[in-house]
């Protein structure tokens, strides 16, 4: 993931990103933003590749959070423990990944990477993939000098790292 530059978010940008780390979902943001679905399509697609991230909803919520477009509240209870395993997959999720190319990059079946994605949203006390970026950010799980932490992943499936 490329590090955003938070002065070359435009306005309309900085509400995707929130819109988006509410969990708020295209046909959602299209109704919030009086938009059609399509052009929320055009406008999440534009802004990720300007962000540098791509796939999951996921990958655009950290950034919300990580550059306090949307604050991420303050972390309640100490940090979760992650075994090495738990923080590749995390970082996995913060870049974006989808299951399917967590498969491909790890050589496990779809349905151990959904089981082994069901447990770290167990153990990190989150709902899903955007809660889970609002509890990393609260307890810097995904900051580069965290302990233990993965570094970036910047190669999608496919391509040469």
């Amino acid at each position: 993931m490329t590090t955003s530059n938070p002065t070359h978010v435009t306005p309309r940008d900085k509400q995707l990103l929130i819109l988006v780390a509410q969990g708020q979902k295209k046909g959602e943001i299209a109704a919030e933003l009086r938009l059609a679905p399509t052009s929320v399509r055009t406008y999440l697609v534009s802004l990720r590749r300007k962000l540098g991230v791509y796939g999951h909803r996921a990958a655009l919520a950290r950034i919300a959070f990580r550059d306090r477009h949307v604050d991420p509240g303050i972390a309640e209870g100490e940090a979760p423990t992650l075994t090495c395993g738990k923080q590749r997959l995390l970082r996995t999720m913060a870049d974006g990944l989808t299951l399917t190319e967590i498969t491909e990059q790890t050589g496990q079946s779809y349905d151990q990477v959904k089981v082994r994605m069901a447990q770290l949203l167990s153990k990190l006390g989150a709902e899903d993939r955007i809660d889970a970026m609002r509890i990393c950010e609260q307890h810097g799980l995904l900051n580069e000098t965290a302990t233990g932490s993965v570094p970036p992943s910047t190669a999608r499936p496919g391509e040469a790292a």
